[in-house]
């Protein structure tokens, strides 16, 4: 009996230790996203809507379990250079870190100086698209690949499934190419982030 309790003891004092170190990860300060903190919550929705309106509602379910699960946080203090990053520690936290600017104006993030030169509807697409392909590239890693080559892959992959969506068929022509311009924008950008990560 005494040995259950410590093991029980045990295993929490590891998990809270494995929730610090993720949260240290992406600079503290995290927040959950739950009815507590509704900006939060509802540019999440939002998100999810988003992603749900290019025709994948099933990446959107899937955000929604890691939600409820606790497995998606937003981390005001992450760098500027990363829309969302996944975390792991001691083999008991997993976790999916949005950035909190990303998370409420993903165009502001994307488009850190002034772009009048781009029309605002291709900005837009362009940092929606952004977030959700990289939101897919830390699933990714979540689900178990480890290296960046293939989650980039997955990215990817995810972008042409975007791209082949009757979804976009359906648009106004404007709206269409501004969709279009935004996920070209984005398949370049990651495919430059993974020859970068893989060193070619």
């Amino acid at each position: 009996m005494v040995a259950a309790v410590l093991g029980v003891a045990t295993y929490f004092a590891l998990l809270r230790i494995a929730e610090a170190k993720c949260d240290a990860a992406v600079g503290g300060e995290v927040v959950p996203l739950d009815a507590q903190h509704p900006a939060e919550l509802e540019a999440f929705e939002h998100l999810r809507s988003r992603i749900a309106a290019m025709g994948d509602a099933a990446l959107s379910d899937r955000l929604e379990d890691l939600r409820q699960k606790q497995e998606i946080w937003v981390a005001p203090r992450l760098g500027p250079e990363r829309w969302a990053v996944f975390v792991e520690a001691l083999s008991l936290v997993k976790r999916i870190y949005i950035r909190r600017e990303a998370l409420l104006d993903p165009v502001a993030h994307l488009y850190r100086t002034p772009r009048p030169d781009i029309p605002r509807p291709y900005q837009e697409a362009h940092a929606w698209i952004g977030l959700a392909g990289a939101l897919r590239h830390e699933l990714a890693h979540h689900d178990g690949l480890r290296d960046e080559a293939p989650a980039y892959d997955a990215e990817l992959a995810w972008y042409e499934t975007v791209r082949h969506s009757p979804r976009l068929d359906e648009m106004p022509d404007e709206q269409r190419r501004a969709w279009e311009w935004g996920l070209a924008s984005a398949v370049l950008s990651a495919r430059k982030a993974r020859a970068a990560a893989v060193g070619s």
